[in-house]
């Protein structure tokens, strides 16, 4: 994903909440759709070819960053 990709995307997604917050109409222009199933696919693809214990190691890294921790210690997931 481009740096401009990446833009677009955050500004298309700050506009659709901006919008739905003051119409309750939540939704995507048809460029906005074309851009985000682009990056839902190259993210499908990722985890395809991804190993398992990359994917295990970077949802534990994701984990400990949104609790705040920075240890190695692993969070357990709720089920």
């Amino acid at each position: 994903m481009s740096r401009e990709e990446f833009c677009a995307a955050d500004g298309a997604a700050a506009l659709v909440f901006d919008t739905g917050r003051e119409t309750n109409a939540w939704k995507l222009d048809d460029a906005a759709f074309a851009l985000f199933a682009s990056i839902a696919t190259n993210y499908d693809r990722q985890l395809r070819r991804a190993p398992l214990w990359a994917i295990t190691e970077a949802s534990e890294r994701l984990d400990r960053l949104i609790v705040g921790r920075s240890d190695p210690v692993a969070v357990r997931k709720q089920a």
